[in-house]
Parts: C-alpha cells; sequence; structure tokens
C-alpha cells in the first residue's frame, strides 16, 4: 500500500497536491499532457522532491530515502538499453553487475524472459529487435530488480494500438502473478478499461482517486475532456 500525506510539490508555477492511498494492485494513473503524471511517479520513485508532506509504502516513510533505496522500479518512455551490449548483458547489469554473463546470471535471465515472450533474442542487440520487444526487454530487467512497486512513464505509447494492449495485458498478469504493484501512467481512458482495477486522474493541479474503474470516472465527469 502507498500513502501520499498531505504531499504538495511546487516547480516554478507549477504546483501538484496528492493526499491519497492507493491499494496493492493495477492502477492507471490518467491526464493530460503537462498534467502532473510523470511528477507524480518521480515524487514516489525519489527523482523529484517534495516541496512537503511525507510518502509511506506498507507504513515505512520513504520519501526521506535515495532512490536507489527506494522499493520501486521504472520503465520511462525510453527503455534505456545500452546499444553495443545484448539483451542478455543489458539484463546482467541488474543480476551480475557487470558485462559478463555467467552461466548461473544466464539461466535466470532466460527464465525472466521467457515471462515476457522473447527468450530467442537474448543474445541480440536492441537495434537488431522491434520497439515492441525493446519494450519487453526493458519489462524483464525490472523484474529482475525485484522490487514490489513497479512505475510505468507511458513506455508503451509509441506502440501501435494491438502491441500496447498485448503489452498492458503482459504486465497486467504479471503483476497478478508476483503481487507487483502497478502505476500505468496513460493519456487514453481505454487502457485503463483494459485491466479495471483502480484509477488515479491528475488534473487541476490535484491527484485525484483512486477510483474503482474509469466507467465511475466518466460518470462522475472526471474524464471530461479525455475522451
Amino acid at each position: 500500500m502507498i500513502r501520499f500525506e498531505d504531499v504538495i510539490v511546487q516547480i516554478g508555477d507549477f504546483q501538484l497536491t496528492v493526499n491519497m492511498t492507493v491499494p496493492k494492485g493495477f492502477t492507471t494513473v490518467i491526464g493530460q499532457s503537462g498534467a502532473g503524471k510523470s511528477t507524480l511517479l518521480s515524487l514516489l520513485s525519489g527523482h523529484r522532491e517534495l516541496t512537503s508532506g511525507k510518502i509511506f509504502v506498507d507504513g515505512t516513510r520513504v520519501d526521506l530515502l535515495p532512490p536507489f533505496q527506494r522499493p520501486c522500479s521504472t520503465i520511462f518512455q525510453e527503455f534505456n538499453l545500452f546499444p553495443h551490449l545484448t539483451i542478455s548483458q543489458n539484463l546482467n547489469l541488474v543480476c551480475g553487475k557487470s558485462f559478463f554473463v555467467s552461466d548461473i546470471s544466464r539461466e535466470k535471465i532466460k527464465r525472466v524472459l521467457e515471462k515476457v515472450g522473447i527468450v530467442e533474442l537474448i543474445d541480440r542487440l536492441p537495434s537488431e529487435i522491434s520497439g515492441g520487444q525493446q519494450s519487453r526487454a526493458a519489462l524483464a530487467r525490472v523484474l529482475l530488480q525485484d522490487n514490489p512497486i513497479l512505475l510505468l512513464d507511458e513506455p508503451f505509447s509509441a506502440l501501435g494500438p494491438n502491441q500496447k494492449s498485448e503489452l498492458i495485458e503482459l504486465v497486467y498478469s504479471l503483476s497478478k502473478e508476483q503481487g507487483i504493484t502497478v502505476l500505468l501512467i496513460t493519456h487514453d481512458p481505454k487502457d485503463a478499461k483494459q485491466v479495471g482495477g483502480q484509477c488515479i486522474v491528475v488534473k487541476d493541479k490535484k491527484a485525484l482517486g483512486p477510483f474503482e474503474t474509469s466507467e465511475a470516472l466518466k460518470k462522475n465527469g472526471l474524464l471530461k475532456g479525455y475522451l
């Protein structure tokens, strides 16, 4: 469980206020460009400092911790795969902390690549695989980090509708299987409808919710301007 307690962040003229409890499970974060969706995730991951307030994860205060000590993994719009390293070498930087992939590490990497459906690409360079496959490799990397919270900052936005839908479904299935809490940023309410679960709306300098489904948001008028 994630709790934002009277959180305010002020960046120049921009301000975002957050006061909510996010339960475990899959939550989409909806809002227009510039509303503060990425800022919300950055506050949790530690890549943006609070102006005031506190953040707790399972009762432990985390806003005073540096990013590397927080229980979060993040996939950004850029997958941050090193272009000169194979997929196995990229993933080995998480589990082996070096370019050399030992037999033990390779088996561990193969298992997680099987989960995301690209084990046959283990020795390819990022430039040799598609954008959808790169997103699966990035997902495999964060699964290896084994953190209980996964933050997705629109990593699938450049993909076609079918690919994006497949990957959202994959993340949802893996989150259920491994007990991971997921916050997925999107500007498309259809993504929230696809998996149901919780939904946060970021608008008017506030993060609102979480609500049960995007249908509930639509009935309350909170999605006006998004559909």
